[in-house]
């Protein structure tokens, strides 16, 4: 079977920023997986419910960073897209998906943890370089495509 890879080779030149989709989906699952066990099971917090608790709460932040990730992953992933179909220099597209990714990552740990700040700590840093890659490769995008 041929892959995409080989019928468009152009493509193969992104394929760190494929993988880099890659692992922060299966992040996003494994997020979702946890929320169970995590979240539910303790009766802390109960599935289509307003949450109830606070960043104090464990099951409060298991549930917040899913639903961070999953407001994120779109975004992500549609800009990760437009700019490879428009060409945008691959060595800016696979640096900037793989920070995005481990910016995503941290941004999880750290608010898994609980420590630091609600606001303007790390958790927030973290978010923000997230938040940062993703402009600046829609940034780019738009250029590729008006120029």
């Amino acid at each position: 079977m041929t892959t995409l890879f080989e019928a468009v080779p152009a493509l193969a030149a992104y394929q760190p920023s494929f993988l880099a989709l890659a692992l922060l989906c299966i992040a996003v699952l494994i997020q979702a997986v946890l929320t169970a066990p995590l979240a539910f099971v303790t009766g802390d917090e109960e599935p289509g419910v307003a949450l109830k608790g606070d960043h104090s709460k464990k099951s409060f932040r298991v549930i917040r960073t899913y639903q961070n990730s999953v407001e994120n992953l779109p975004a992500f992933a549609a800009t990760l897209f437009v700019a490879i179909i428009a060409g945008v220099d691959t060595g800016w597209v696979n640096w900037l998906a793989g920070i995005h990714v481990a910016s995503r990552l941290l941004f999880w740990a750290i608010y898994y943890s609980g420590k630091g700040a609600t606001a303007g700590g790390p958790r927030t840093f973290a978010f923000l370089g997230g938040l940062l890659t993703n402009l600046v490769l829609a940034g780019m995008t738009v250029y590729a495509l008006v120029s």
